[in-house]
């Protein structure tokens, strides 16, 4: 999606899904553990609700940390080694470089005052480890909070072991009216009014209530999975089947039941009161990581007894009992697993004989989606492709990991890496990318169309990682398996990236001969990408070698090719190429005008290389425009870029010249204010720093709770909101809305969850404020 134009508040907490019940004491804990340490690591068995804690948490704090609260999903990383790639993408990194990546991150880390979160650490938790401690090490001000069934084992690490929710103790049973103290039974009852919207703690069912809670230890994810089954069961007859189940597990036993065996005994009722079909797709939707869509699952899940027309309604139904997690997203539904569930689900899988097969589908099905996108990257749709595959990408490192350990499968790796080269670029993945090629062209060196692919893919993002040495036994490779195989496609890629070498090694002449060479290759094999991609470095180094209206007039031709294709991802480069020629001719108006085109492209993608291209231009130009303070800010916003992808201006040596020219001209001209000029442009989000650029007006920050306003609080929730604000009780707005009051206390602390609210008075003085000439009654459903 296009970044917005408006400054917000740094941070990627995922929104939550249900209400968050109780807590508080634990909330405030954590916070304070967090001032005292710089890394806090809550354990607690699975389904204690350590992710959901530190999500509240983060949420809470979102206002201590200007650079913002971050969050880091783990469960489906399997290989430790993109650990620090996946945290650096989370932040928004684009490391371009070949260094190591922990030492970068710490490095960008530095003078940031952040939060962040690290959820389900405990399969990497060595890597965490080391991770937490490099960039604590670095970063003065940044916080960690992770989450692990271990804690980390660091110096200064401060554990706090989440509990379970409260439920009564012993035998003793308190009085109905006292139970809204549990958090154990006011999650129960939420849940249960979430899929029997008239159902209400009573004289007649309270105790049952009570007990189930017991029996479930106050474990989250236990009476979540519970709660489900009031569609068909009363709760005398859910305490009924708990207590026979549990009794197999202690019988004989005088100790309580481990809380580990609680969930999984009651995973166990849950995989026992589904169909055979339901507990076969709950089986096969283990293979995938992160989350997946409808049509992933019809093509992944469907064979055997379980026919394609019938997967819907089977998903739907795990979703109804709670196994499988629906999102809503921009008109879409996502779906995912809870890790707890996944594992279970792996366990079955193991039993069936197909689970091979099933792990080859699920490749095969993203590896037709990384086709179909490298083939529809040349077009209007690039936006969209992107997109699509990073919501994937979770499933796509499990397709490449599934081409590394199964034999027979080195070929189909070859293929699926490097025909993802152009999203490793676009996202800042190339670390990530070229660990997966690398690995994949271990397997083998017999000469393949594919494997000379896969090497100048590979050597692609070792030279825009300025690692030469690494690239150039690859090209060589690449260019012997071309002659070999008459491969027309992997001879011109390593032609032009003969160039692009040269060009970072300064031989500016020798990389125009390679790259014009290429650019007439890809030409004769219609690779238009390949045209588009040469032209970009062909027309820069040219530039650089004062041939400006031979260039400026290869810009135009490529821009041409461009709106032929509705190509935008590299027209924001061109943009840039003809905004250098331009500003080398002295055209500063033009060059401004190019500058802002490929800017506004590059914010479609978040293109940071493109992205601190353009502003960077854009800093000379007003520079020369005698804008002296604007260009200060611009050069502080592009270098706090350029620190980020960690390769400024690629290489293209000469062109720090320019940069250097117009530091220090600045310096002269603005004495002691440049320096305060330049930090206010570090100091600028890459939004901020964009719209800076491109001279938009901001909009005002809208306030936390407005924002729920408009888009989180039910019709129902609004009306209680107001009779909160009118003084009435929870009993007196269950009278009046004709409800019961139990419901009317659920929706009160719906209210203060979603508003991010503790107190009645809280959600008064927001109702006065934003709906002042509302009337004071409201009519009863």
């Amino acid at each position: 999606m296009p970044a917005s134009t408006t400054a917000h508040r740094a941070g990627n907490v995922p929104a939550e899904l249900t209400t968050f019940i109780g807590r508080r004491r634990e909330v405030a804990e954590v916070k304070r553990l967090l001032t005292a340490s710089r890394l806090v690591t809550l354990t607690g068995v699975g389904g204690a609700g350590k992710t959901r804690l530190s999500l509240r948490v983060a949420s809470e704090l979102e206002r201590a940390f200007p650079d913002g609260v971050w969050f880091v999903e783990l469960a489906a990383l399997e290989d430790q080694a993109v650990l620090t790639q996946t945290v650096a993408s989370a932040l928004g990194v684009h490391d371009r470089t070949a260094r190591w990546p922990a030492p970068a991150l710490a490095k960008y880390l530095a003078d940031k005052k952040l939060l962040l979160v690290l959820d389900n650490c405990e399969h990497l938790r060595n890597a965490c480890a080391i991770l937490a401690d490099t960039v604590l090490r670095a970063a003065p001000d940044v916080r960690v909070l992770a989450t692990s069934r271990q804690v980390l084992g660091l110096t200064g690490e401060h554990t706090f072991q989440v509990p379970t929710l409260s439920v009564p103790d012993g035998d003793g049973m308190p009085p109905l009216d006292a139970l809204e103290q549990y958090e154990a039974v006011t999650m129960f009852v939420d849940r249960a009014v979430a899929v029997q919207p008239e159902f209400a703690l009573t004289q007649d069912n309270f105790e049952a209530v009570v007990r189930v809670c017991q029996r479930l230890e106050g474990i989250p994810l236990a009476i979540e999975l519970t709660a489900v089954r009031l569609r068909a069961l009363a709760v005398a007859e859910v305490l009924e089947r708990l207590d026979d189940r549990y009794g197999l597990l202690t019988a004989g036993s005088p100790g309580a039941l481990p809380r580990h065996q609680t969930l999984r005994a009651l995973i166990d009722w849950s995989s026992s009161l589904c169909s055979e079909d339901e507990r076969t797709l709950w089986a096969r939707l283990s293979v995938f990581a992160g989350e997946f869509d409808l049509a992933a699952t019809e093509v992944v899940c469907a064979g055997g007894d379980i026919q394609r027309n019938d997967v819907l309604d089977l998903l739907a139904s795990l979703v109804d009992k709670s196994i499988v997690i629906a999102e809503h997203r921009a008109g879409r539904v996502r779906y995912r697993l809870l890790e707890t569930i996944r594992q279970y689900g792996q366990d079955l899988l193991r039993d069936d004989r197909e689970e091979l097969a099933l792990r080859q589908r699920h490749r095969d099905y993203y590896a037709d989606l990384v086709e179909k996108a490298c083939a529809g990257w040349l077009g209007p749709e690039q936006e969209q492709w992107l997109q699509h595959l990073l919501r994937a990408h979770s499933n796509l490192r499990a397709g490449l990991e599934f081409c590394l350990t199964e034999p027979g499968q080195a070929e189909a790796g070859l293929r699926m890496a490097s025909e993802l080269w152009f999203y490793y670029i676009a996202t800042g993945l190339t670390s990530e990318g070229r660990r997966w090629l690398e690995r994949v062209l271990e397997l083998g060196a017999d000469p393949t169309v594919w494997r000379a692919r896969a090497l100048w893919v590979c050597s692609y993002l070792c030279v825009i990682q300025e690692d030469l040495a690494a690239a150039q036994p690859m090209i060589r490779e690449c260019r012997d398996h071309a002659d070999d195989l008459d491969e027309p496609f992997a001879a011109a890629w390593a032609g032009q990236l003969a160039g692009m070498v040269a060009m970072s090694e300064g031989d500016l002449t020798r990389s125009r001969d390679h790259l014009q060479d290429a650019v007439h290759r890809h030409e004769a094999n219609q690779d238009w990408i390949g045209v588009l991609d040469a032209s970009f470095y062909l027309v820069a180094v040219t530039a650089l070698l004062n041939e400006l209206h031979r260039a400026g007039e290869l810009c135009e031709e490529a821009l041409v090719l461009c709106e032929s294709h509705g190509e935008r991802w590299l027209k924001s480069y061109l943009r840039w190429d003809l905004g250098l020629v331009a500003w080398q001719l002295g055209d500063i108006g033009r060059a401004a005008e190019s500058g802002r085109d490929g800017l506004r492209l590059a914010r479609e993608f978040n293109e940071q290389w493109a992205i601190a291209f353009g502003i960077e231009l854009l800093a000379w130009t007003a520079h020369a425009a005698d804008r002296h303070v604007r260009a200060a800010v611009l050069l502080g916003a592009a270098d706090r870029i350029w620190r980020r992808v960690g390769a400024p201006l690629f290489g293209m040596r000469h062109l720090n010249s320019y940069h250097d020219d117009c530091k220090e001209q600045l310096q002269s001209l603005l004495g002691e204010s440049f320096d305060a000029q330049f930090r206010k442009g570090v100091a600028m989000t890459i939004d901020h720093a964009i719209a800076f650029a491109l001279e938009e007006p901001e909009a005002a920050p809208q306030q936390r709770a407005t924002l729920h306003e408009a888009s989180s609080l039910t019709p129902r929730e609004g009306e209680v909101a107001d009779l909160v604000a009118q003084g009435l009780s929870n009993r007196a707005i269950a009278s009046r809305l004709v409800i019961a009051q139990r419901t009317a206390e659920a929706h009160v602390e719906h209210i203060l969850s979603k508003l991010g609210f503790t107190s009645r008075a809280q959600i008064a003085a927001w109702v006065t404020e934003h709906h002042p000439h509302e009337p004071d009654t409201v009519a009863p459903a």
